[in-house]
């Protein structure tokens, strides 16, 4: 983050969890939801008028005043010290959604100017819809992320996301010579997100998460620029340079914490080509740091797309001794004759079954006998987006091995994943 940005933990798509359960409720029951991110202005300039704390202070209160506004049904979800998703439920009209939108912006101006005289400071609204432009919350919100791109780009408050005025964005705003700048100048950064060990309560991993926070557009949401470099060749880069810092981060923590593991994610893409072995392989040289302590996580439906090369490269990282792992299980095409084939170590059940669980009888099983099914194939099961102790305490009588989520950590940077991994083992 810039020096004057405050110190909120940066969620980005992981803070989308429970707005992810809530795009897939809305899907299942056929309505409509507009999917809005809330994007504040000059937040550096009313740092700098007011201070920090006064300035953190005036955003909290927002966000406090935004969840109050909120109707039933609708979801609030903070993603950064700058940044808010707001998912309404049964707008059917643009006219509607866009009068809701002028609603919020009037309430960031009031909130704000109570705590600060600031002129000027305003807000960004990048709005997609459901089910009409996608029906998967990560997509709909990396929609909704382009459109606030696009609307700072045409200089309007209030943006819907259209394709073809995408194409033009990362065009005119250069995207594609930035990314490549800020990964040329190693600008990305790491978050990790700790893991927790249900047997003995005890923080045995990570998993790593990147985050670009671009100088002049400030942070740029994973869905936007993993996408971004899909599409101009760089993935295998990007790849490269996530593992390349998971070893080096290792190597730092080596003495802290000689035993932690961290996961890192590949792309459907990536697993296709071999060049992921030899970056693991480098990496692993380069730092000193022992293949084991690192998990490479494929999603079951990249494995799915070509059987045959995939389950070739994830041997190899395996010979190689790294572990390897079926991310977001339950939502591909995954079968018994599935698992007994492909070469694994652990599977991680996708956060909207374990978020769902405790309320919907058909998550609970899919979690139930995911965990079973796991087990009698010799994998290790993880459980994504715990976010409470009822959910932990039923995982733990379900026998799952590991769990993530907010209720556990949120993604933080290194230095506070320190502290708080010291804390904790205190």
């Amino acid at each position: 983050m810039s020096t004057t940005s405050i110190q909120i933990p940066f969620l980005q798509s992981d803070g989308l969890s429970r707005a992810d359960r809530h795009i897939t409720l809305a899907v299942r029951k056929k309505q409509d939801i507009a999917v809005m991110i809330v994007h504040v202005r000059d937040v550096e300039r009313l740092c700098a008028s007011v201070g920090h704390a006064r300035a953190g202070a005036a955003l909290d209160d927002f966000y406090t005043q935004l969840r109050a506004m909120a109707r039933e049904n609708d979801t609030i979800e903070r993603l950064g010290d700058r940044k808010f998703a707001v998912l309404l439920n049964g707008l059917r009209n643009r006219g509607h959604i866009g009068l809701a939108a002028q609603k919020i912006q009037r309430l960031a101006q009031d909130t704000l100017s109570n705590h600060a005289e600031c002129p000027g400071l305003d807000t960004t609204i990048g709005i997609s819809l459901c089910p009409r432009q996608g029906e998967e919350g990560p997509e709909l919100m990396r929609l909704a992320e382009i459109a606030v791109l696009d609307g700072r780009r045409r200089n309007e408050s209030v943006c819907f996301f259209e394709e073809r005025s995408a194409h033009r964005l990362f065009a005119d705003w250069g995207l594609e010579k930035r990314f490549d700048n800020a990964l040329q100048a190693g600008d990305l950064q790491l978050y990790y997100q700790p893991k927790l060990r249900l047997g003995s309560n005890e923080i045995v991993g990570a998993e790593a998460l990147m985050r670009w926070y671009e100088a002049e557009l400030g942070p740029v949401s994973p869905e936007v620029f993993i996408s971004l470099a899909e599409e101009t060749g760089k993935i295998a880069d990007l790849t490269q340079f996530a593992i390349q810092n998971a070893c080096r981060q290792l190597a730092d923590w080596r003495e802290l914490a000689p035993d932690l593991n961290i996961a890192v994610n590949v792309t459907p893409s990536t697993i296709q080509s071999h060049d992921v072995v030899d970056a693991l392989q480098s990496a692993t040289t380069i730092w000193d740091v022992p293949a084991n302590r690192l998990t490479l996580e494929v999603t079951e439906n990249a494995l799915m797309e070509n059987r045959e090369v995939s389950h070739q490269v994830l041997t190899r990282i395996r010979e190689l001794g790294a572990r390897t792992s079926i991310d977001d299980f339950g939502t591909g095409y995954s079968s018994l004759a599935y698992l007994k084939e492909v070469p694994a170590d652990e599977l991680k059940i996708d956060r909207r079954f374990v978020m769902g669980m405790l309320d919907d009888a058909g998550d609970y099983k899919i979690v139930e006998h995911a965990i079973r099914i796991a087990k009698s194939f010799g994998l290790s099961v993880v459980a994504e987006g715990v976010e409470n102790q009822a959910t932990l305490g039923e995982l733990q009588k379900l026998c799952c091995d590991y769990a993530q989520g907010f209720f556990i950590h949120e993604p933080v940077s290194a230095t506070d994943f320190e502290t708080f991994y010291e804390q904790r083992r205190r």
